[in-house]
């Protein structure tokens, strides 16, 4: 009787073992698709952390690639130009501009591999995203190139600029010195000479000769010195002082270019004043007053 009790006893406690052992069972296969669930969850959010990345990069890639379109076609007007003329430096400055661009399209484009290299190591692609990083480094190359180009132009244009200011400046020099020459030889072409003196010191300094009927005509000698003559300017000459009487115009000056103005004795010529210049001077660059 007390073995079967025992061996009731075992049955039953094999029996319950037995139940908590299927009990235990089911709750963990109800576990096992929540882990599966967050492991998908998991490697969804870092694909699409993934394709967040090269979007960001292309659109970046993309907004570069406009601006450096913007730059170079301001730079090609102004190159032919069809646009407003700009300075060498704000060029330059463009350039410089285009330059960090592209910089940071390679860094871009660099990123866009590294992930691309990631989604490949993790057995995963985005349709086109290689064919489309190539097209970038394709279109990068080419506006390198052309960028090498455009600063090529520059400096030959930076060159020709200092040629031509060089020439601009040698042709300044020649001009101011034509100038020079030119109001020279205006000064020279309107220089004229004057004198007043007693009939006898001119004759004497052999600056007037005595001719004519028993000599009472007074001439100009040809050979008479200009050191005793004041000189002065055509343009600026208007009146010669000579407060004398019996005052004569030895040198040859057509009437109506000049006038005598006298005193109130009527008899003292106070001053010879030239109302037209060109005509006065045009017979004679030399002026002789005499008197008795």
């Amino acid at each position: 009787m007390k073995k079967f009790f025992v061996l009731l006893f075992s049955a039953a406690c094999g029996a319950l073992m037995l139940g908590t052992s299927c009990v235990e069972r089911p709750r963990e296969a109800e576990r096992q698709p929540d882990r599966e669930a967050d492991s998908l969850r998991a490697v969804i959010a870092a694909k699409d952390s993934l394709m967040n990345a090269v979007f960001a990069d292309i659109n970046a890639i993309s907004e570069n690639l406009a601006q450096i379109r913007s730059r170079e076609n301001i730079i090609t007007l102004a190159a032919r130009g069809e646009g407003p003329q700009r300075p060498t430096e704000e060029i330059a400055d463009d350039i410089a501009a285009i330059d960090r661009l592209l910089k940071e399209n390679r860094a871009k484009i660099a990123s866009l591999q590294r992930t691309s290299a990631a989604l490949r190591e993790a057995n995963r692609r985005i349709e086109g995203l290689d064919r489309t990083i190539r097209d970038l480094n394709d279109r990068l190359t080419e506006k390198s190139s052309e960028i090498a180009q455009l600063r090529t132009e520059l400096e030959e244009r930076t060159t020709e600029v200092t040629h031509l200011t060089q020439q601009v400046a040698e042709h300044g020099a020649k001009i101011e010195n034509l100038s020079s020459e030119k109001v020279e030889l205006e000064n020279r072409l309107n220089t004229v000479y004057y004198i007043v003196g007693q009939e006898k010191e001119l004759r004497d300094a052999q600056i007037v000769d005595k001719q004519g009927f028993l000599g009472r005509t007074l001439t100009a000698n040809g050979k008479g010195r200009l050191e005793s003559f004041t000189q002065s300017d055509a343009r600026l000459l208007t009146e010669v002082a000579v407060g004398h009487k019996r005052a004569v115009l030895v040198t040859p000056h057509p009437e109506g270019s000049y006038t005598l103005e006298t005193a109130s004795d009527g008899k003292t010529v106070e001053t010879l004043r030239i109302t037209d210049p060109d005509r006065f001077w045009e017979s004679s660059r030399v002026l002789i007053v005499s008197y008795k």
